[in-house]
């Protein structure tokens, strides 16, 4: 079986000892070398499509990887999530509700104080990106009005918005999909991640064992 759609949430490992710790008390992260030899190229149609999260301390990372499982970057913006505090909904349906916004410029000042502020060596974080990348001639999209930017609320650590997989699917229609390092609760995708209660496959690391000379 292969795959026309590949989209992925990789788990990266952080050099940063503070934000790896965060993460690596919500779910296991792996290292660069590890993730590159998942053998993703196998799985992968001659012409397909990778969607892949990143963030901005893995850009480098990020295309690298891309390139080990065989794809071309075309593009590091293909969605942008702005990540809104959980509460977020709440406290704009009650600020509707008892009129406490009067014009536009309430608006935006409400919505950027519920911007999730994340850590940051210089600007502080609140969004998160999805790359694409292509092998072969990649495949053609299905509407040419999905947009890139998605505002939606943080949920479960590090869980990712579900507008992004429905976009993905008005982007390319109905083709062969799969996600990756999935939680598995997306109809109409297979799924792989240890997260994923139901594997539609195995993927083993390639690995090299040593030959013993008789010399």
């Amino acid at each position: 079986m292969t795959y026309q759609l590949i989209y992925a949430d990789p788990p990266w490992d952080y050099k940063n000892r503070v934000s790896n710790g965060a993460a690596t008390k919500k779910y296991p992260t792996m290292k660069i070398e590890d993730i590159k030899r998942l053998p993703i190229w196998s799985i992968a149609a001659p012409d397909s499509i990778l969607a892949m999260w990143y963030t901005s301390t893995h850009v480098d990372e990020a295309c690298r990887l891309a390139e080990a499982w065989g794809f071309s970057v075309r593009t590091m913006k293909a969605f942008t999530w702005v990540k809104l505090n959980q509460q977020a909904e709440l406290r704009f349906n009650k600020a509707l509700l008892q009129q406490t916004i009067f014009d536009f410029t309430d608006l935006l000042d409400m919505l950027n104080a519920e911007t999730r502020m994340n850590g940051g060596n210089y600007t502080r974080a609140n969004s998160e990106d999805v790359l694409i990348a292509v092998r072969g001639q990649g495949i053609e999209r299905a509407s040419a009005s999905v947009k890139q930017v998605v505002f939606s609320c943080l949920g479960e650590h590090s869980a990712k918005p579900w507008e992004v997989r429905r976009r993905l699917e008005l982007l390319y229609g109905d083709v062969s999909r799969i996600e990756l390092f999935s939680r598995g609760d997306a109809p109409g995708w297979d799924h792989w991640g240890n997260q994923c209660p139901v594997n539609s496959l195995q993927l083993l690391p390639a690995a090299f064992s040593k030959t013993h000379s008789d010399q």
